[in-house]
């Protein structure tokens, strides 16, 4: 159970459901608990997701390094963090397990369980749904975290959906870095002095790479911040935005660094202006 900054009660409750916490999909889908609720025991991080155009609220590095995972995964069309379960339905199956439901203590008020991720995922064609429980692998060696696992996976059992179960041990070292690489210094987050700016570099960016494959990367970005006349270090962002983007592709499990051929860089689409086409 996560620490909340205040007491979750059940006035504090009943205004959550009625802001909306937990509803929608996609850009209108609203957290049951924000950074700004709790206090983390790890770093909490707020990220703009590929696939839903909003800010994810992520309490710990685990949540950030499986949405980085979750946001990659082409087969991954929704993401929804921090969600909410029923609590009618957690407390029977708390019950029936003969375990303790989650409770805030100072006020004896048993709080709203979530599961820390709730995806859509495409599989043979059609979407189906698929909960994750993320945790560091030593703590599913705690009897506690393990009772408040078999609630969660019960509650989804019931709906038919399946629970994965997400530790470090989940992914390969080099593809977490390079992922977290791709989010560094991008131009996701950063305000443009014009519409379109951003974009219009982006495209000219695309459009060197294939005419670029005798370079590795330091010496790419160097070069096109001089052809572009841009501030140095544009290039390389305007890079990590177009393959967090997939308008150029990677191997990611190979280490992403300035050494890097660009024969390795592979644009999926070349965007060409329309007054260029004549």
């Amino acid at each position: 159970m996560v620490c909340l900054r205040n007491a979750m009660d059940e006035n504090k409750i009943a205004r959550f459901y009625k802001e909306g916490r937990g509803k929608g999909h996609g850009a209108e889908y609203l957290p049951w608990l924000t950074i700004y609720d709790v206090a983390s025991h790890g770093r909490s991080h707020r990220v703009n997701g590929c696939k839903t155009g909003r800010i994810h609220h992520l309490l710990s590095d685990h949540e950030w390094r499986t949405f980085l995972f979750l946001d990659w995964c082409d087969d991954v069309t929704d993401i929804r963090e921090q969600f909410p379960l029923n609590r009618d339905i957690t407390r029977r199956i708390a019950e029936s397990l003969g375990v303790h439901h989650p409770t805030d203590n100072s006020i004896k008020t048993p709080q709203v369980m979530t599961t820390d991720f709730l995806v859509d995922v495409l599989r043979g064609g059609r979407t189906c749904q698929e909960a994750c429980f993320v945790k560091p692998s030593s703590e599913l060696e705690k009897t506690r975290v393990l009772e408040k696992l078999e609630i969660e996976r019960s509650f989804w059992a019931e709906q038919n959906i399946p629970l994965r179960i997400f530790t470090e041990r989940e992914f390969s070292p080099v593809l977490t870095t390079n992922l977290q690489w791709l989010r560094t210094l991008s131009i996701d987050n950063q305000s443009e002095p014009w519409a379109g700016h951003h974009q219009e570099h982006a495209d000219a960016v695309l459009r060197a790479i294939p005419c670029s494959s005798h370079l590795h990367l330091k010496k790419f970005c160097f070069c096109t911040d001089q052809d572009l006349d841009l501030e140095q270090g544009s290039t390389l962002a305007l890079v990590r935005h177009l393959l967090t983007t997939k308008a150029v592709s990677v191997d990611l499990t190979v280490p992403l660094n300035d050494h890097r051929p660009m024969a390795d860089f592979k644009p999926r689409t070349v965007m060409i202006r329309q007054e260029e086409v004549a």
